[in-house]
């Protein structure tokens, strides 16, 4: 037995067919769409602003004494810096023994503050904050007089 199919009705089903296909797979806009038109006189761009100034990020100076029983006193302490800002650390005026700066565990002053070598002044320790934190440096009078050293706090924002 032979099936023969009338071509006017596989042209039916084969258009169903593709209709069934664009209705169910959804429907795109294939017109492109200029999103920028072209300026016209009328319509020509405002000219670009100039560029917004940085502004100067200023040093933070804290000075630093003790006498010869007293703890370290800060002119500042718990002190906020931003991204690229120095902390410069000085001993008062007459103040000429030797101090030591430590830090270690949790709040590690190097993690969020690096200190700048090669200064030609070397009675003052400047840092650069490098990273957004917390850190803790203590500053020990005479070297090695723990008892009396005050720990000086940054956050980096």
């Amino acid at each position: 037995m032979k099936i023969t199919q009338n071509p006017k009705w596989v042209s039916i089903s084969l258009g169903l067919a593709l209709s069934l296909m664009i209705l169910l797979g959804g429907c795109t806009n294939i017109t492109p769409l200029d999103p920028a038109p072209t300026p016209t006189p009328s319509t020509s761009p405002s000219p670009t602003l100039p560029a917004q100034p940085i502004p100067d990020i200023t040093d933070v100076r804290i000075t630093y004494s003790y006498g010869t029983t007293d703890k370290v006193q800060l002119s500042a302490n718990n002190v906020p810096l931003k991204v690229g800002q120095k902390l410069i650390l000085e001993p008062a005026p007459g103040l000429s023994v030797n101090t030591r700066f430590t830090s270690s565990g949790e709040n590690f002053f190097g993690a969020v503050m690096k200190q700048e070598t090669g200064g030609s002044d070397n009675t003052k320790a400047t840092f650069i904050a490098i990273a957004p934190g917390k850190g803790k440096l203590t500053i020990i009078p005479n070297t090695n007089d723990t008892a009396r050293s005050t720990d000086l706090w940054v956050t980096v924002q």
